[in-house]
């Protein structure tokens, strides 16, 4: 008896994401590469930030990508994508908003960007998000939500989970 009810939770858990697909549209994601380096407090060092593809209610490329990083972080420097603008300002609160414009030719739909940043990390160990807002002809898409356990009314991970950087405590 426990093995059936074992594979019973076992196949609905396999099911349960196809169920979500066919309920709600896919997203993408903004995706955080470390390219191999480990983020450790109070260090710099280069990131790759990837969005998957454009918006999907409209089905276009990306026009707009902004970056958010907390006062937490101690620096950024925002590298140049070709076909892109770039602007690095702070909020009143001190978050950095990284903000890169096209100018050049809109990416089609499935088509994945990359925007290089090197970030100055925190100088105290733990879990940093990195918010990201994507647009795209008017929609917006903005990745901020923690990813979390499943509730009643949250499916876990979210449609729009927040990237997340675990920064380890300095060698």
């Amino acid at each position: 008896m426990r093995y059936r009810l074992g594979l019973a939770v076992t196949l609905a858990a396999a099911l349960a994401p196809a169920a979500l697909i066919n309920a709600a549209p896919a997203s993408a994601h903004a995706i955080v590469d470390l390219e191999g380096d480990p983020a450790y407090a109070g260090r710099t060092s280069a990131i790759s930030l990837e969005l998957q593809h454009g918006c999907l209610a409209n089905q276009v490329g990306i026009d707009t990508v902004v970056v958010y990083l907390e006062k937490s972080y101690r620096s950024v420097q925002a590298g140049a994508v070709d076909g892109w603008k770039v602007s690095v300002k702070r909020t009143s609160d001190k978050t950095r908003k990284i903000t890169y414009t096209l100018t050049g030719t809109r990416p089609a739909f499935n088509t994945p960007t990359y925007f290089p940043l090197t970030i100055g990390w925190p100088s105290t160990p733990g879990v940093y998000g990195l918010p990201v807002k994507q647009k795209c002809e008017g929609e917006v898409n903005v990745w901020d939500v923690p990813d979390g356990p499943a509730t009643a009314n949250q499916p876990s991970p979210p449609l729009y989970p927040l990237p997340q950087i675990k920064v380890l405590k300095a060698r």
